[in-house]
């Protein structure tokens, strides 16, 4: 863990995050990835197993066509509500554009046009009629992001330790068959789902899984209820959040000791704090607690596997996590 006593500024650059886009109205787009390292210390077939790579951010990516051409690289991202694309693959396909809408992101809102998309295809799943809206490659690193309306309804594995992912037709709940293994049960609609059974040190918080998000971000409620059941709680690096919509923020990462979801616990791991989404987008009042678990912590498992139908998230251990925190523990007993 970095010296809490030392002050650093961090800058970040995936996390990605998409409300619903409706023509006129205001949408979340956000990408924020981190990579401590650049910067120096300052003061109909039921299933499909598609082999997956990691992008320059270490996104997950597989491989979609569109209108019957491709492959490109799509980055899967169980935390937006719609896929988007890059534009220089809009334009190589010669999409049509349709409306326009408007992104909240880290800037502010900007408008964005669409492309009208016929069918967009990953392993035997297709998804037909979809109105993309268009960002810059430059800002996704990706030809585009795989979201909820491609992926809600199925069974989707991340399986970390054999970079497999794993995209089948729920035929019954998940069940938890080890000790290695934990199923915590969600709530929500459309993909939405939402973990209500989960405490960050001693505050009770709604936990979202977001698999584009590189980072773990806790709300500004989250952290005023931590300070205040612990005075001496304070920050010990600033982290630059960069949107794909352009503009920037500055987060603070605090330590935590423990994040626990029912029978799973995460130790000794890091937040960074940041109304980045805008947590109302879910439905959270903004003084409700909430946090998205990202990439830097799903990584420490073997796999993830997000049921979307019986909303439930089984968690399998692995027996080498790829880093030494955050650690994680599996305890039945709870």
């Amino acid at each position: 863990m970095p010296d809490p006593f030392s002050r650093r500024t961090f800058t970040t650059g995936g996390l990605a995050l998409a409300a619903s886009l409706l023509p006129g109205s205001p949408g979340w787009t956000q990408t924020i990835t981190a990579n401590v390292s650049q910067q120096k210390p300052e003061a109909d077939q039921d299933s499909a197993s598609l082999a997956a790579r990691t992008d320059v951010n270490q996104h997950l990516t597989i491989e979609v066509s569109i209108n019957g051409m491709g492959p490109y690289r799509f980055v899967v991202d169980t935390g937006a509500e719609r896929s988007v694309i890059a534009e220089n693959v809009a334009t190589a396909l010669g999409l049509l554009q349709g409306g326009s809408v408007i992104l909240e992101g880290i800037g502010g809102r900007v408008r964005v046009p669409t492309v009208h998309v016929d069918t967009l295809s990953f392993g035997p799943f297709r998804r037909d009629g979809l109105n993309l809206p268009i960002l810059p490659r430059s800002n996704l690193f990706a030809d585009g992001y795989l979201g909820l309306d491609a992926i809600n309804g199925t069974r989707v594995t991340f399986d970390f330790g054999r970079r497999v992912l794993n995209i089948e037709q729920p035929l019954g709940h998940l069940s938890a068959e080890g000790a290695d293994e934990a199923n915590v049960r969600a709530r929500g609609n459309n993909g939405r789902l939402r973990v209500f059974d989960c405490m960050v040190n001693s505050v009770g918080a709604i936990a979202f899984i977001d698999t584009g998000a590189e980072v773990s971000v806790g709300s500004q409620a989250l952290y005023n209820k931590l300070i205040s059941r612990n005075h001496s709680l304070e920050s010990f690096a600033n982290v630059v959040l960069t949107g794909v919509t352009g503009g920037t923020i500055t987060g603070e990462l605090i330590h935590i000791y423990r994040i626990r979801m029912r029978d799973l616990s995460f130790t000794d791991g890091t937040l960074v704090i940041a109304d980045v989404p805008d947590f109302s987008i879910w439905k959270i009042k903004e003084d409700r607690p909430a946090l998205l678990i990202g990439m830097d912590y799903l990584r420490q498992f073997a796999s993830v596997s997000i049921d979307y139908r019986y909303k439930e998230i089984l968690f399998e251990l692995s027996e080498a996590p790829p880093r030494p925190t955050p650690g994680v523990e599996i305890d039945h007993t709870v």
